[in-house]
């Protein structure tokens, strides 16, 4: 949740809290239709603040769907070059480590 989000749900609490008293003293002073406006208010501003939990929410979990993205992308890269580096057999049963003289196409070959 960054620092802006904070201070919003902070004020919706806030407020919320305000109109819950403002509620409760109409209230006191038998002024229900005051009292019904403001408590609705108030749970409107609540609504507001789960609203911006479940926003905040969200957006962390799609922020880590799109770094979890990005790393597998990089591994499949990596091993969809290595695939495409695949040279001879011996070359994928030593991973890499021997060639097979005889059938390899590659240049750099260490056996």
């Amino acid at each position: 949740m960054t620092g802006s989000t904070r201070a919003l749900c902070l004020g919706y609490g806030l407020a919320a809290l305000f109109l819950g008293h403002c509620a409760a003293a109409s209230a006191r002073a038998d002024a229900w239709w005051y009292s019904a406006g403001l408590f609705a208010a108030s749970l409107l501003l609540l609504g507001a603040l789960a609203r911006e939990f479940v926003a905040a929410e969200q957006r962390r979990a799609s922020s880590l769907r799109a770094e979890r993205a990005a790393r597998l992308g990089s591994w499949q890269s990596q091993a969809r070059a290595d695939l495409y580096d695949g040279c001879c057999e011996r070359w994928w049963t030593s991973c890499g480590t021997e060639h097979d003289a005889t059938h390899c196409t590659r240049k750099d070959q260490a056996a």
